[in-house]
């Protein structure tokens, strides 16, 4: 599924590439250092993408939902390193509250815990994390737009390889096309909005803000497909997250 998903990814931010105009600020930067950070981003964005649905699938959604907030852990930590960027009283207690907050929501009881499968997820999640963490670098040398396409072109050379069947990606294109392409537009808005913000803000700020879309798919659950469980629960966590993010902001 990957693989399709970044085909069709990749085709539409092609398409945000020439309809936003980002082709008449199309350059490509000089110097070895902007060219080794995009190849370790598109490293780790290929191995996410390759091992994410087999973490998915190996583990429970409740748990994969507290798992996945490994990746903005090492988000972060690593931004602090990377543009060494202050670290403010605010941004830090609004971090941990964002944090505790996504805790918060999604911890759900799991009668049995699949140790193999939270070991796969919390691989994906590093890798996803350092990739994250190097977005912001990719915005920089690169324009967003460009950044945008390449990194749904790039990771697919990891993607494919180990070598996937063509029958294989066929059979997944005439499952679920539909479903495929509107995940794929998502994740490539999501990306590239979240490039947009990188480009203008601290990493540090902008990355635990984005985490917080967990929080709105629960909301949204509650609102829209009467979600009751732990209900009490979820709305303290909605009230932290919020005043976590004022803190960032």
């Amino acid at each position: 599924m990957s693989i399709v998903m970044d085909m069709i990814a990749a085709i539409m931010a092609l398409i945000i590439f020439f309809v936003s105009g980002g082709y008449k600020k199309f350059s490509l930067p000089t110097g070895f250092q902007p060219w080794f950070y995009l190849m370790v981003a598109m490293l780790f964005y290929g191995l996410f993408d390759r091992l994410r649905f087999y973490a998915t699938a190996a583990l429970e959604a409740s748990r994969m939902t507290v798992v996945n907030n490994v990746s903005l852990i090492v988000a972060v930590v690593l931004s602090f390193f990377l543009y060494a960027e202050s670290l403010t009283t605010n941004k830090l207690f609004g971090f941990i509250l964002v944090l505790f907050a996504l805790f918060l929501v999604s911890i759900d009881k799991v009668s049995k815990i699949n140790w193999k499968g939270v070991f796969l997820a919390i691989i994906v999640n590093i890798f996803l994390g350092i990739a994250w963490a190097l977005d912001k670098k990719g915005a920089l040398f690169f324009n967003v737009e460009t950044y945008n396409v390449l990194a749904w072109i790039l990771p697919m050379v990891f993607v494919y390889f180990p070598y996937i069947k063509f029958s294989d990606i066929k059979k997944e294109v005439n499952l679920s096309f539909w479903k495929i392409t509107l995940l794929a537009f998502f994740n490539m808005i999501a990306l590239f909005l979240n490039l947009k913000a990188l480009s203008l803000a601290d990493a540090t700020r902008v990355i635990p803000i984005v985490q917080t879309s967990t929080l709105f798919t629960v909301i949204f659950g509650i609102i829209l497909l009467k979600e009751r469980k732990h209900l009490i629960r979820k709305l303290i966590a909605g009230l932290i997250a919020v005043f976590g993010v004022y803190l960032l902001v």
